[in-house]
């Protein structure tokens, strides 16, 4: 048996517990210690090939699904209508892919590992242009200053601000979505079956973060520009 994160679904057993699988009487004689567990949630065990057949025995039941394809979309809920009355599930090509996206996603560690990867992404693009930004205006302060001992007003200000991080925003997005399209496009040339899609969702998802990052970064630089006031830059 493999002790990672799924060994206590099976109440931490050691060796030379006995098993009951399928009729057949299976004893633990190892334990080995890995440094990550499977994606699947399900505990892992190995035995010989010769074991696995006995315990595992093939089913009945051999195939996993019909393919159908109806004369007309207007039939599609029909036929549903009429599995369903067999007992089985009937689902549409569309269907079928979110059901296996959804398994992936929730009921495997998958979905978590991109969730974590994108808030880790999300804070330290944050973090990056957030402190950028903030040493640009210390580093100008005497310019703000001046622009305002001549007459810009406040707002003025915050608008060049606005539109400077708006743009750099803008510009890495778009540098990002290109860099990623080619990356994907050499990768399924290059791997057989290569499998990644970039949807409209996600383009939408990832512009949405970038305004958010751009918005509080332009947040903090625009709390020191709005108190700078002439007189003591010149006084300086």
């Amino acid at each position: 048996m493999v002790k990672d994160e799924e060994f206590s679904k099976l109440e931490n057993p050691g060796i030379g517990t006995t098993f009951e699988i399928n009729d057949h009487r299976g004893v633990v004689v190892g334990i080995a210690k890995v440094t990550s567990s499977t994606l699947f949630g399900i505990p892992t065990l190995y035995t010989t090939f010769t074991r696995a057949i006995e315990y595992i025995p093939s089913t009945r039941f051999t195939i996993a699904y019909i393919l159908v394809e109806p004369k007309n979309d207007k039939d599609i809920p029909y036929i549903k209508a009429q599995v369903a009355k067999a007992g089985y599930l009937a689902l549409t090509n569309s269907e079928f892919q979110k059901m296996i996206a959804d398994y992936y996603k929730y009921q495997t560690g998958i979905g978590t590992n991109i969730l974590i990867m994108t808030l880790i992404s999300f804070l330290v693009g944050l973090s990056i242009c957030g402190q950028t930004f903030y040493t640009f205006v210390l580093e100008n302060l005497e310019k703000f200053g001046a622009l305002k001992a001549i007459g810009a007003k406040g707002s003025e200000l915050v608008y060049m601000i606005l539109f400077q991080t708006l743009f750099t925003g803008l510009t890495g997005y778009g540098l990002g979505i290109g860099l990623c399209s080619l990356l994907v496009a050499v990768a399924k040339s290059k791997v057989p079956n290569y499998a990644a899609d970039i949807t409209y969702l996600n383009l939408g998802m990832a512009f949405i973060m970038v305004l958010i990052i751009s918005g509080v970064s332009s947040f903090i630089a625009v709390r020191k520009v709005i108190k700078i006031e002439p007189f003591d830059i010149f006084r300086g």
